[in-house]
């Protein structure tokens, strides 16, 4: 009797030991997602706030400028997929490209940036622009950044 008593309380610490675990892991991917230095979240701020500082766009769009994900057909709707993915490229290294949408009072853009995965495995912008479409005045694109030797290691070092 004393037999199945202890594998009984033995199975459900088992079970609950099992499901702390899991809801640790979930917890960490959840945390480490947003919160994270390579994760899209934090990108996408950070690509946003390069925008809202680059003053040829301030004057094109004006300020304050939004960024938002997918267009939407509901203004109200708020969680809009910002379009990103990780390719490899010839040479193994990893490149996240992403599209993401601003606008302001004046205009809108579509925002577009590559990033290289250096020797730290940062992210390192080899390009962000934003596309402004014609209208009163002529299309344009406007680099807030552009580094051609992103992800050259040989160049990175100095």
């Amino acid at each position: 009797m004393q037999f199945v008593t202890a594998t009984k309380t033995t199975t459900n610490y088992a079970i609950i030991g099992a499901g702390v675990v899991l809801v640790g892991a979930v917890g960490y991917a959840i945390v480490s997602e947003l919160f994270g230095s390579n994760s899209d979240t934090h990108v996408f701020g950070d690509a946003l706030e390069r925008v809202r500082n680059n003053e040829r766009l301030k004057d094109i769009i004006g300020m304050p400028i939004m960024g938002h994900g997918e267009p939407s057909s509901s203004k109200r709707r708020r969680n809009r997929r910002i379009h990103s993915q990780v390719v490899l490229d010839g040479e193994g290294k990893e490149h996240l490209l992403m599209r993401f949408y601003v606008e302001g009072p004046h205009n809108e853009g579509t925002a577009h940036l590559e990033m290289v995965k250096d020797q730290r495995n940062k992210w390192e912008y080899k390009y962000l622009f934003v596309d402004i479409p014609g209208g009163v005045r002529p299309a344009e694109r406007v680099f807030v950044e552009y580094n051609k030797h992103a992800g050259h290691p040989a160049i990175e070092d100095k």
